[in-house]
């Protein structure tokens, strides 16, 4: 994502928050994508289709991409393809005047969550840990 830079990243999340926000039981991720479109228009560079699979807009998968960190900071949850936000992410929209800070955040937030997970490299072949 080296076209996304941290200020866009922000950018995206607090408008997906914000999305969320006024839909407090949650909303499909297409109808979330849809509204975001609206609010936050996709740049030249999402616009456009990825050169190898043309027809295949690079926007949804940006947005997409764009909320793994909310999700891991606690901020949304999504559930079957629905999309919610929780208390604290409520919490978090407009406390970031920089939208660069708020991408920081939550790549602090995700870093915070990886720590703290399984190290997968410790499993064999069948997912057994080694004697």
């Amino acid at each position: 994502m080296a076209e996304i830079t941290r200020e866009r990243l922000g950018q995206i999340i607090e408008a997906v928050l914000t999305v969320l926000r006024d839909h407090p039981d949650g909303l499909q991720a297409a109808a979330v994508i849809a509204e975001l479109e609206r609010l936050l228009p996709p740049t030249a560079f999402e616009q456009a289709d990825y050169p190898s699979t043309p027809g295949k807009r690079r926007y949804e998968k940006v947005v997409r991409f764009s909320t793994i960190g909310p999700v891991k900071a606690g901020w949304m949850v999504k559930d079957r393809g629905v999309w919610a936000i929780t208390e604290a992410g409520k919490a978090v929209i407009g406390r970031y005047a920089d939208p660069a800070d708020l991408a920081r955040e939550s790549d602090r937030l995700y870093r915070q969550w990886r720590v703290g997970q399984p190290d997968d490299g410790d499993a064999d072949a069948t997912g057994a840990d080694d004697p």
